[in-house]
């Protein structure tokens, strides 16, 4: 499923569920499988670039020059597509215990191994509460800081 057919609603919906169904409430984590943990950067730059993200067995960093924003708690799953879903996508969530993930991950994005693609912001239609309103600021704030929503990312060679 492409990502620009997911709703933000849904995200959000999908999020609640993964914590109260899938995810471990006592503050255990997911680890990030070893093949994608590392420093990723836009499908166009050079592994040099100072916009990237990093993703650690069990901590994800956005990185902007000497700005960065740090998370962990993450959570795995292969099931987030549904249950007949039989494609190489997953997806991560880091904070998932807080009920706020920041951004969710896509690792083999668009059904295409090595890439990730990171969804920090959607512009929600309609009216919103004062909480969806918070998280949406957050979310738009946060992707100003760190250009790389839906950007396809290529992995670096480790240094």
């Amino acid at each position: 499923m492409s990502m620009s057919r997911i709703s933000p609603i849904y995200h959000l919906v999908t999020a609640a569920a993964v914590l109260l169904l899938g995810a471990p409430i006592t503050g255990a984590q997911d680890k990030v499988p070893a093949e994608f943990q590392g420093d990723w950067v836009a499908a166009t730059a050079t592994c040099d670039a100072p916009v990237r993200f990093r993703v650690a067995e069990t901590r994800m960093t956005l990185i902007n020059g000497k700005d960065s924003a740090s998370y962990g708690d993450i959570g795995i799953t292969y099931s987030y597509f549904g249950p007949d879903y039989q494609g190489i996508s997953f997806v991560g969530m880091p904070e998932l215990n807080s009920g706020n993930s920041p951004f969710t991950v896509y690792f083999n994005a668009d059904e295409k191994k090595g890439v990730l693609k990171l969804d920090i912001y959607q512009e929600m239609k309609g009216p919103l509460n004062a909480q969806l309103r918070a998280l949406q600021d957050a979310a738009k704030k946060l992707a100003a800081r760190f250009p790389l929503n839906r950007v396809p990312l290529k992995k670096c060679p480790a240094p």
